[in-house]
């Protein structure tokens, strides 16, 4: 049986090849001040490799100081705000219609946070999890917005105790190498079981799981994902699908506002 932590890290020689070279740095001494080690770790957490042992080498702090919170990567103000096509829903019309006082919150694969800044005006606390790359340092920018980000692998399970959150949120974020947890196209549907099950267990009787303008790339994938969905009894507070314009083959949109239920 393989390890329950990084046994990823030895799925293929590439990926040994990109853990060697993190780990090459001299114990006790300052860690590479190059761009070349936070772009290795962001490779390896998106191939859902946590190095272990972790580096014992002393931080710098970020290269270049601290990301200003007038910087704009990624910022959007009016999502979740206005509409932007008909399957979006707002922020005011889900809390509305959930009938439940939502006070903290999980963005899955939230990028630059915007979801968690539109919450947080309206008394929502949301933890976004977020991974850097791109040479967007993701993380630094979402805590310069005074907003709480969470590196993770996803190679482990949410680190968080059982039933603690009233609100889940999964978008539709890119995903770098299939690696960051999400409804993502590339990811299996074992994985995506899994990543459900995780998202069941963090979530207390009566959260919401919100499914944010997911595209499938299929119907075959819609079907997964619905199949999936449907598997955990949740009641459908909102449910929409919506065929996306513009495109040669049939792609489509879901989004659903489900409700976690009481089990015996």
């Amino acid at each position: 049986m393989p390890a329950s932590v990084a046994h990823s890290c030895f799925r293929s020689p590439s990926t040994l090849s990109l853990l060697a070279a993190f780990m090459s740095y001299h114990p006790h001494s300052s860690c590479p001040i190059n761009g070349n080690a936070t772009a290795l770790q962001h490779r390896l957490i998106s191939k859902a490799c946590e190095p272990l042992p972790r580096r014992r080498c002393l931080t710098r702090g970020a290269g270049g100081g601290a990301i200003p919170a007038s910087s704009n990567i990624g910022v959007d103000s009016r999502r979740w705000v206005r509409p932007r096509h008909e399957y979006e829903f707002l922020a005011d019309d889900v809390l509305r219609v959930s009938g439940i006082r939502v006070r903290i919150g999980l963005d899955v694969a939230g990028g630059a946070a915007n979801f968690a800044a539109r919450m947080r005006e309206r008394g929502v606390t949301v933890v976004t999890t977020v991974l850097d790359g791109g040479g967007k340092p993701m993380n630094a920018f979402v805590a310069a917005r005074g907003l709480f980000p969470l590196q993770l692998s996803p190679a482990h399970r949410l680190p968080f105790y059982d039933g603690v959150f009233d609100l889940v949120h999964v978008g539709n974020a890119a995903l770098d190498e299939g690696g960051a947890p999400s409804l993502g196209n590339s990811g299996s549907e074992e994985a995506l079981e899994f990543f459900l099950f995780d998202v069941d267990r963090v979530l207390r009787v009566g959260g919401l799981l919100w499914v944010d303008s997911y595209l499938c790339q299929s119907e075959e994938r819609r079907r997964i994902v619905v199949r999936l969905i449907e598997k955990f009894g949740y009641k459908k507070l909102k449910w929409m699908v919506g065929e996306k314009s513009g495109t040669a083959k049939t792609v489509l949109y879901l989004s659903a506002l489900l409700q976690k239920p009481a089990r015996g």
